[in-house]
């Protein structure tokens, strides 16, 4: 038989892009060996078949590796070839055992190679690659037998793909599953343990005032301690709403409703009333209705203001409310104190998670107002410098009983 067969002819209009054309192709080159054996001898088909495996996968542009069956590199197609010099710093693939490319060789693929060895193909959907200390990479793992002459396994054909990037998405969002879960858990457990005690507190509080009915003209002091309190549970339990609201979904939960600024803003300053060392000034108009949540927009209020006292340095503290309409449809609200935040790369930070320069502090506040603004669709920006202070601008929508 002549050997003036071109070896390149099959690939010239196809370029194989799936570990399956290899499937196919590995029975066709071998009875074609096997033909030619009958012909020229043993010999001169694996020598024919060898040339050809090589020719094809120079071709090939997907992940394909060629071994002896010691697991030594005989042939790599040119996208894993670079791959591997890239990732694994070879700069000569030929002769490499593929046992030497990982600081811990899979075992799976160590078995797929013993199985291939007997004569059976394997395939992993995925693999983990430990290539040092720091790094694993994920790959699919497709590999089997290459037959010789009497069917004699002369190699192995191995075909992987990267899936490092799809196995992180999956494990991100694993975890965001995880966490979601670990939400939902979270508010019932709050609903029951911290919730529920206010409402007896509460109840409590109103049977102390029935009991105390008769006398607390006769005692301001008493009224005015049990006042407080009532104060005090309703303001604990809207902010316990809103954590509810938080919870149930992962993210806030837009439940829209109009709410009228000024009754906000006075359970927000409420507090301070009998603080004589805080002067606060508020300019915004007592008639705004926003299109907001109520628990949303005071756990919002209170963030800013206990952030703006705790910031101040000066004697007294001095805390400016001001803002003026966009448009017909939000209003932008700025709050100004007369502290100083630092440094650039901490003004840039303060919206992050965890993030505090106060060693008592979470560091959420300002993370959770940043989620509130964005939840309605406004804009929160942070502002601080040592001549003016700090300002916080921030938008929220109006009401309009139209739409």
């Amino acid at each position: 038989m002549k050997k003036c067969i071109d070896l390149n002819a099959p690939l010239e209009d196809h370029s194989p892009q799936d570990g399956a054309v290899l499937e196919l192709f590995a029975p066709y080159a071998y009875a074609l060996s096997k033909l030619m054996a009958e012909k020229d001898g043993a010999k001169n088909a694996e020598a024919y078949s060898r040339e050809y495996v090589l020719s094809f996968i120079k071709k090939l542009r997907v992940n394909v590796g060629f071994l002896d069956k010691d697991g030594n590199f005989i042939a790599a197609s040119p996208p894993l070839e670079k791959s591997l010099r890239s990732s694994y710093g070879k700069t000569y693939i030929t002769g490499v055992n593929i046992r030497e490319l990982a600081q811990v060789f899979p075992p799976e693929v160590e078995e797929a190679l013993k199985k291939n060895l007997a004569g059976v193909s394997i395939r992993y959907p995925e693999v983990a690659v430990q290539i040092t200390s720091n790094q694993t990479t994920w790959v699919t793992w497709e590999s089997f037998p290459w037959f010789g002459a009497d069917e004699e396994v002369m190699g192995i054909f191995f075909f992987c793909k990267d899936i490092t990037k799809e196995k992180e998405l999956q494990l991100d969002l694993s975890k965001l599953y995880s966490r979601t879960e670990l939400l939902s858990r979270f508010s019932l457990i709050f609903s029951h343990d911290l919730i529920q005690p206010l409402r007896q507190i509460s109840t409590y509080v109103s049977l102390l005032e029935l009991e105390l009915e008769d006398t607390l003209s006769n005692k301001p002091g008493v009224k005015d301690t049990l006042d407080a309190l009532n104060r005090c549970i309703s303001k604990a339990k809207e902010i316990c709403k809103g954590i509810v609201l938080y919870c149930k979904n992962g993210d806030l939960t837009v439940n829209r409703e109009p709410v009228t600024l000024s009754e906000v803003m006075d359970m927000t300053l409420e507090f301070c009333a009998e603080r004589p060392d805080i002067i606060i000034e508020n300019f915004t108009p007592e008639d705004l209705i926003l299109d907001v949540n109520k628990a949303c927009l005071l756990q919002l209020f209170q963030n800013l203001l206990d952030n703006a006292i705790k910031h101040s340095t000066s004697t007294p503290i001095e805390i400016t409310f001001s803002g003026k309409y966009l448009d017909s449809d939000y209003y932008e609200f700025s709050l100004h104190n007369n502290g100083w935040c630092g440094n650039t790369l901490k003004q840039k930070n303060v919206f992050n998670a965890f993030y505090s320069n106060y060693a008592d502090g979470a560091g959420l506040g300002l993370m959770i107002c940043k989620k509130i603004v964005d939840a309605y669709g406004g804009k929160i920006n942070f502002i601080s410098t040592p001549e003016d202070g700090t300002r916080i601008d921030f938008s929220l929508p109006l009401f309009n009983e139209a739409k």
